[in-house]
């Protein structure tokens, strides 16, 4: 499991850059779709910069699953560093 300080900086950049409320995104809600937070493939894009430039993990062309939340986003980060 990913630690809680990346977790919390990755709500930290979805909430800031992406717009969404922090009181409604917790680590496990889902991202993407119709029945989420609703953020779309030009918000997965910022991601995969955000996570890039961060920790300096390349997720370009990673299976969504690894976008479902917050949680499957810092597990790809930690097995990837």
């Amino acid at each position: 499991m990913a630690n809680t300080e990346l977790k919390a900086k990755l709500k930290d950049f979805i909430c800031s850059t992406l717009g969404v409320e922090a009181d409604v995104l917790e680590y496990d809600t889902e991202l993407f779709g119709d029945s989420t937070i609703g953020l779309d493939s030009v918000d997965s894009l910022e991601i995969i910069s955000f996570v890039d430039g961060e920790y300096g993990v390349d997720m370009t062309g990673v299976g969504k699953e690894h976008f479902v939340s917050i949680d499957t986003i810092a597990a790809y980060i930690e097995a990837n560093k």
